[in-house]
Formats: C-alpha cells, sequence, structure tokens
C-alpha cells in the first residue's frame, strides 16, 4: 500500500486503520478470510461500541456550491448528509462519487471536521465545506443547509 504525505490533512488513513482495529468495522462470516473481500461485499457497517452508548441519528440536505470538479464528486442537486454521534464516536456518511463514504471525526480548533477515504467534510453550524485532501489547487466547495427542520432534531 502507499501512502503520500499530505500535510495536516494526513491523518485519513491513520484513522480509518484505528477505527477497524479498535471497532473491529466487519464480522468474517468463516476463519481465514480475507477482511478486504468480505468488506468489498458488505451492504452493512457494524461498529460495536463499549460501553454501550445510544446513538444519536441526524440527517439533513445541503446544497454546494463551488469547484465543478469537486461538484461532480458529489450528488446534486442537493447532497444528503447523516451524522451518527456515540460517546466519543462521531460519524457522517454521504455519496462520493457514487460510493457511500463513512467520515470519522477528526480534531478539530471549530465545528466538526470528518475525513473518509482522500475527502474532508467539514461543518460549523448551518455550513458544511467539502474538499479533496492533496488537491491544494482547489479551494473547498460551501454547503448550506436546505432541512434545517430534519437536521435540528435531537440537537
Amino acid at each position: 500500500m502507499n501512502i503520500r504525505k499530505v500535510g495536516k490533512k494526513g491523518l485519513t488513513l491513520k484513522v480509518l486503520a484505528a477505527l477497524a482495529a479498535t471497532f473491529g468495522v466487519l464480522e468474517t462470516a468463516e476463519a481465514g478470510s480475507s477482511w478486504a473481500a468480505h468488506l468489498a461485499a458488505a451492504s452493512t457497517l457494524r461498529i460495536p461500541l463499549t460501553p454501550a452508548n445510544r446513538v444519536q441519528k441526524i440527517s439533513t440536505t445541503y446544497t454546494c456550491s463551488g469547484s465543478a470538479e469537486l461538484l461532480d464528486k458529489l450528488p446534486k442537486p442537493v447532497v444528503s448528509v447523516t451524522y451518527l454521534n456515540a460517546g466519543a464516536v462521531s460519524l457522517a456518511v454521504l455519496q462520493v462519487e457514487g460510493e457511500t463514504q463513512v467520515f470519522s471525526n477528526v480534531i478539530s480548533a471549530s465545528g466538526a471536521r470528518y475525513t473518509a477515504n482522500r475527502f474532508e467534510w467539514w461543518s460549523k453550524g448551518n455550513t458544511a465545506f467539502f474538499s479533496e485532501v492533496g488537491a491544494e489547487d482547489t479551494h473547498p466547495l460551501t454547503c448550506q443547509e436546505t432541512d434545517q427542520a430534519a437536521s435540528r432534531k435531537g440537537r
């Protein structure tokens, strides 16, 4: 596996590896099976939490504007995001490049910052920003909430 250094945002692979190691992201059906093969075939994701925490689920939609290159990576005309919070575990789930991506919360000075694969989703108030790690010549997309009633439930 090649890992390239991408500055401050280079935590993505470490975070995902830590999630997999810490939470046993996938239950394998048979001993000795390849984790990657099961991950590719999985349609659900289970993250056991010890001690068990109540999961808070918040769904909201955003309309994004900015770089056409980044806009092409997200669904149109709105981006649906599901936030899952359970104790110290905070995730944001959204479609990127036609695939469901699970973004894990990482340290942020303000707002909630999440990373997945080579992407970053950063929300603060009713605004979120979407960017691609390592694409320094592209400014992040600016996304505004469109369904505030749904996003406020349970906050």
